[in-house]
Parts: structure tokens; C-alpha cells; sequence
């Protein structure tokens, strides 16, 4: 399996087999050299035309795009919360990003977040009428000659119907639903589900001097910590945009020491019709937080 990286390093995540941890799947590599990582995935009833009712105000509301990434502007702080959903069973709920505080953002970017105390709806569970919570399975293929581990998908969708969250969540909550209508870019709005979080949270071991990277292209927000540091931040309502962070860069900063195992935390929104893309590429080896 040949796989070409296009556009320098986008985004791309890794893990594989299907060993059961309680409700999880655990990594394991298997012979199609690929790794599956379980992620959660939280619904949102975003503005639409036809189902104003329980809107959240941070989904599709119309808002223009805040590419707060471009103009080198932080959306959430550099430390990692552990204070939030501590009563979840999903591994690393109570691992969330913190907003930076809007008076210091230009009036462009901060209105994507208004109002700030909305955000802590987006990687908590606060109940159907806010959120609804699936569970999603990322599959990551290696590629044969680089031995990168991607993920890539330029129609992101894991709620739309017969998808892998709702293929895997079939006992749980119905989503809100495919609440637009129309085209737009060429997409036929009424064909996707779109308005969801999702985040994943895993283990590594740091290697000095192995060029150890975490490389990330999507839309709209993405958001990522090493050791409960901010890496990557590309906050905001925005076409694909990528980032990417080398470990041995950083180290000094984030604390890592060789051969130290460290946490990796990832925090995915999509907000806004009509594209929805997410590429992750690394060469790191992750293995889940344990629930």
C-alpha cells in the first residue's frame, strides 16, 4: 500500500487491531499495517432555517470565518484544564482545552466564541438537549515507504448515517438530525450532519532526536497538547488550515526527557457548511488512556 503525502505534512493519526479495554479498543498493529484509536464524538443542534429551537451559538450561526491561525492568534490558553467531566467513563473527559480570554482577541476572532462561557459545551456532556455523545473509531494507515501513520478525510463527516459513529453508537442517542438545506460550494447541504466536536487522547513515548512529529490540516477548529502544553492551535471558523509541531524542538518546553511516556491530547470542531476535512499525519506510536 503506497500512499503520497501531498502539500507537505497535513494531518494524519495513528492505531490499529481491536483489543477490548472495558469499552474501548486498545492499539494493536495487525498484518494491513494500520491502527484504529477510539474517539468521542459530540453532536450539537447547530443554527439552521427549518430547527431554531436549542440552537448552540457557536455552530453554524452564521458567523464569518476568524482565521485567528493566520493573523498568529492563540484561541485557548497554553495549559491543558483537568477540572472539567471527571464523572465520564471515556478516557481523558476531564481533559479540556480553556478559552483565552476574548477582550484580548481582535473583534474578528473573538466573535466566533461569544458567548465565551458556551465554550465548556464543546468537549463536555451536557446533556441531549445540548450534546449528544458517540463514540468513533479513527483508522490509521502507515504508509509503506515513509512509515508515517495517517488519517485522512476531506469529507469528514462521522455522523452522517451508516457512518462509523453511528454505526458504533447504536444503542445511544439519536443524532439531531440533517438540519440544512440547500447547496453551497457544490455540496448539497441535506446530505451531511454537521455541527460536532470530537477529541481523542492517547500515550507516547518521547524518542530524542528521532524527529518525532504531529503534523494537523482540517476544518474548522483543531487543537493539540503534548504533557497538557498547547502545540497546535488553529482556532476558529476557517478553511483547511495546517500546523505542525517536532517534538525535539520543543522538548526543552514541554518537559519531556527521553524515553518519557507523555500525553497527547487532541480537540477537533466543526462548525460551518460546507466543507468538513481533517488530515493527521505523525511518525509517534500511541497507545489509549486507559478508562
Amino acid at each position: 500500500m503506497k500512499r503520497t503525502i501531498i502539500g507537505g505534512l497535513a494531518a494524519v493519526l495513528v492505531l490499529a487491531g481491536c483489543g477490548k479495554i472495558g469499552n474501548f479498543l486498545t492499539p494493536q498493529k495487525d498484518e494491513r499495517n494500520h491502527m484504529d484509536l477510539v474517539a468521542k464524538v459530540r453532536d450539537f443542534k447547530e443554527g439552521n432555517p427549518t430547527s431554531p429551537d436549542n440552537t448552540h451559538p457557536h455552530f453554524n450561526q452564521g458567523v464569518a470565518a476568524c482565521e485567528a491561525h493566520l493573523a498568529g492568534i492563540n484561541t485557548v490558553l497554553a495549559d491543558l484544564s483537568t477540572s472539567g467531566g471527571k464523572d465520564s467513563s471515556f478516557p481523558g473527559d476531564e481533559r479540556t482545552p480553556v478559552l483565552a480570554p476574548l477582550d484580548g482577541m481582535p473583534a474578528n476572532v473573538s466573535r466566533c466564541f461569544e458567548p465565551a462561557d458556551r465554550f465548556t459545551d464543546w468537549f463536555e456532556d451536557r446533556g441531549q438537549d445540548v450534546n449528544r455523545p458517540f463514540l468513533y473509531t479513527m483508522k490509521f494507515e502507515q504508509d509503506d515507504n515513509t512509515g508515517l501513520f495517517e488519517f485522512k478525510e476531506n469529507r469528514f463527516f462521522p455522523l452522517d448515517k451508516d457512518q462509523g459513529a453511528r454505526k458504533e453508537s447504536s444503542s445511544g442517542p439519536d443524532v439531531f438530525g440533517y438540519l440544512q438545506t440547500g447547496t453551497k460550494d457544490g455540496v448539497d447541504l441535506s446530505t451531511h450532519i454537521y455541527g460536532f466536536t470530537m477529541e481523542f487522547h492517547v500515550m507516547f513515548t518521547y524518542e530524542q532526536g528521532k524527529g518525532q512529529f504531529l503534523s494537523l490540516r482540517g476544518d474548522d477548529d483543531l487543537w493539540a497538547f503534548v504533557n497538557g502544553k498547547r502545540v497546535i492551535d488553529l482556532g476558529g471558523i476557517h478553511s483547511a488550515e495546517s500546523d505542525s509541531v517536532n517534538l525535539d524542538d520543543k522538548a526543552g518546553d514541554l518537559g519531556l526527557s527521553d524515553k518519557g511516556q507523555y500525553n497527547l491530547d487532541f480537540f477537533f470542531a466543526e462548525r460551518a457548511v460546507a466543507s468538513s476535512t481533517l488530515d493527521i499525519i505523525t511518525n509517534l506510536e500511541f497507545t489509549p488512556v486507559k478508562p
